[in-house]
């Protein structure tokens, strides 16, 4: 009998994929989709790339697109990103024209001689910690269903609140007048864009991107991504085996479970940490945790609501998963 291609037959999985400039994030996620083995159950990415960017596009199958939102909330994101200074365009990238330029004796003169050590102390200051940001207008923030860029396009500029970001780390990497190398870790949806730009107002002058490189999501890093020539081409298992496991991408700690906890679990009832054996430790969350059978079967996700109960957040059990070793065969 041949396989449902909606049938999960994989645990769930995350596919570390290098996205190219020029293409879109769904795009790839097609690609993924058409060549993928059957059994790959619901697939989806985790946070889009603009066309015009390239680097770490994360994209899960068997369930583990259904961990989306904390992949948004625990992992930080690094960016590198390469712009020129004094020019301005309204995507803030190099896909549109210029529109503004700054001629200035300040640029040509004072920004142009400063060194990339100021530069980078001064980003510091201004930047790291808390930063007030709004959706660049064209980016693929929602208003009315429809992506931003999309109303922008049709001549309506819609402006939205800014949104608390976090930035961590600023690093100046090159600066060789007028074009400027940074390498940013910042919070999930950060728009670099909108920041590069703000920075350079703070510099005292406009600038645009000229590049955008995601390197690296949480552990995930671009170093170790699958690169185009290597994407799968025909629907062979040879692929699954470069996935990662879902848990590996979001270390939260993990929970062991008997055979009489494990049905409980599958069932959707409440458990008590106390009863149960805490196979490893974990400092991203005191909330979710990883809950495994007896086998090391991945069973979901488990997330504390009191100090001594535990309830069922994510399920995968009803995705239909089989373990890696089943010989499982869909009715």
């Amino acid at each position: 009998m041949k396989p449902n291609k909606k049938q999960a037959l994989f645990p769930p999985l995350v596919f570390n994929v290098f996205k190219p400039a020029r293409i879109t994030s769904y795009d790839v996620v097609r690609h993924f989709k058409r060549h993928l083995p059957h059994g790959f159950g619901k697939i989806g990415h985790f946070g889009t790339l603009d066309p015009f960017a390239s680097g770490v596009l994360m994209i899960g199958i068997c369930g583990a697109a259904r961990l989306n939102d904390f992949i948004h909330d625990f992992l930080p994101k690094t960016y590198l990103a390469v712009g020129k200074l004094g020019i301005e365009t309204p995507t803030g990238d190099y896909t549109s024209e210029v529109v503004q330029k700054d001629e200035s004796l300040y640029l040509t003169r004072d920004i142009a001689a400063f060194s990339a050590s100021f530069i980078e102390e001064k980003l510091r200051e201004k930047f790291l910690g808390d930063y007030w940001q709004a959706p660049h207008k064209y980016s693929a923030a929602k208003f009315m269903g429809k992506n931003l860029h999309e109303w922008a396009r049709e001549g309506v500029e819609v402006k939205k609140e800014p949104v608390l970001r976090q930035v961590y780390k600023i690093e100046v990497v090159k600066y060789k007048f007028p074009y400027l190398s940074i390498r940013v870790e910042v919070s999930s949806g950060t728009y670099v864009r909108t920041l590069f730009t703000d920075m350079c107002n703070y510099l005292g002058t406009l600038g645009s991107l000229i590049s955008l490189v995601r390197e690296s999501v949480g552990p995930v890093d671009h170093k170790s991504a699958i690169i185009k020539k290597d994407w799968p081409l025909d629907r062979s298992n040879s692929i699954i085996d470069l996935g990662m496991k879902i848990e590996d991408v979001l270390p939260f700690a993990k929970y062991n479970l008997n055979a009489k906890q494990t049905l409980a679990f599958k069932n959707g009832a409440f458990l008590r940490p106390l009863e149960m054996e805490l196979s490893s430790q974990s400092k991203m969350s005191d909330i979710y945790f990883w809950m495994f059978d007896e086998n090391n079967q991945l069973l979901g996700l488990g997330e504390k609501t009191f100090p001594n109960e535990l309830k069922v957040k994510i399920n995968f059990h009803s995705e239909g998963q089989a373990g890696p070793s089943s010989d499982h065969t869909p009715e």
